[in-house]
């Protein structure tokens, strides 16, 4: 469950939590309360559940040690092709009125106090013999978003079944498919990065549905497993309370501001990252701006050896393998971290920070 983290001269609270799931109000398998327990038994602190077009009311709070919170993925039911779906956080009414017009969604949401987050940017075609159409968001022009769900494994996992017969195989093995963000989707993020603030989330987009294949059945992507692979660690300087309105407040409020990472926990344990910045007198972790004086200290802490990637607005800038990682860098700009490990084979994405901004 939660961890502790020493970043800088600060602890913080690690909040290890999966987002982006729907349950039997729309097109999943699992109720609420059911959500809640396989998620504390995977040793979440938290999930949020997004059903399509629909919030559901009144099912909100502590299910075990797991904090279950309600959004809502809206979308234009009579759009062809779909697209453009807005994962919708911290809000206690239906928004799926908006849905024909993301601008008015993004901006209604923000209205009532809550936040947005494009979700699966890119997708890539599935295979014929899937019935799962691609549904990357095509509205670029939008403005006032969060941020964007930086890897959907489920978008991931249909993309790169190539096969009737790969697809048998990754339905036993799934690990095979996941090996990281789209690039696409990562290049799309930077070049947002140098208008403003975007923060990035990992989502499951947990379904837990049967498919079927000639004689095969089999429930692919179950909720337990996805929920101990792509999940969004958040940092809190308060601990959870127990306290229903006051851990929801400090789970969104760290998700809205990108105070974390997204990481993948099959390669390894992702708890205890951390990537933090100094300059001069201050300090800064991932989300936060820190004041360029003279020079900065950047430093990566992983759990486990990885190869550490430094990137700065959108190019690489130094890399090393390890578990510790320190930079001085003199430039200002968007720093962020990424982490890759070995697993099932062949190289993976392992974390994704979000960023540190230096002004």
């Amino acid at each position: 469950m939660s961890y502790t983290v020493e970043i800088g001269r600060r602890q913080f609270h690690g909040l290890r939590g999966n987002l982006h799931m729907h349950t039997v109000h729309s097109d999943g398998t699992k109720t609420h309360r059911e959500l809640g327990q396989i998620a504390e038994e995977a040793g979440l602190d938290y999930i949020v559940v997004t059903d399509h077009n629909v919030l559901v009311p009144d099912v909100e709070g502590w299910y075990g040690r797991t904090l279950v919170l309600v959004g809502e993925e809206v979308h234009d039911t009579q759009r062809k092709p779909q697209s453009s779906h807005t994962l919708c956080f911290d809000i206690n009414e239906d928004v799926a009125g908006y849905g024909s017009d993301p601008q008015a969604l993004v901006d209604a949401v923000a209205a009532k106090g809550g936040f947005t987050f494009v979700a699966h940017p890119f997708e890539h075609d599935a295979v014929p013999f899937l019935p799962e159409p691609n549904i990357s968001w095509r509205d670029w022009q939008v403005a006032g978003y969060a941020g964007i769900e930086l890897w959907n494994y489920m978008s991931e996992f249909k993309g790169a079944l190539k096969n009737k017969a790969h697809a048998v195989l990754c339905a036993y093995l799934p690990a095979l498919a996941a090996s990281g963000p789209y690039p696409e989707t990562l290049r799309k993020w930077d070049e947002l990065l140098q208008t403003r603030p975007v923060a990035a989330l990992g989502g499951s987009d947990a379904h837990s549905n049967s498919y079927r294949i000639g004689p095969l059945s089999r429930e692919v992507q179950s909720y337990g497993y996805l929920f101990r692979c792509v999940n969004t660690h958040l940092l809190s300087e308060e601990p959870l309370t127990g306290d229903v309105g006051r851990d929801r407040a400090a789970i969104y409020g760290a998700l809205r501001a990108g105070r974390g990472f997204v990481g993948y926990e099959r390669p390894g344990d992702t708890a205890g990252f951390a990537f933090w910045a100094r300059s001069g007198d201050g300090e800064a972790t991932m989300g936060e701006t820190l004041a360029l004086h003279g020079t900065v200290e950047l430093w990566v802490t992983c759990p486990r050896p990885a190869e550490i990637r430094l990137v700065r607005d959108g190019r690489v800038v130094a890399h090393t393998r390890g578990e510790l990682f320190a930079q001085v860098a003199h430039d200002k700009g968007v720093y962020r971290v990424e982490a890759y490990r070995r697993y099932a084979g062949r190289r993976r994405g392992w974390i994704f920070s979000n960023p540190i901004y230096v002004r």
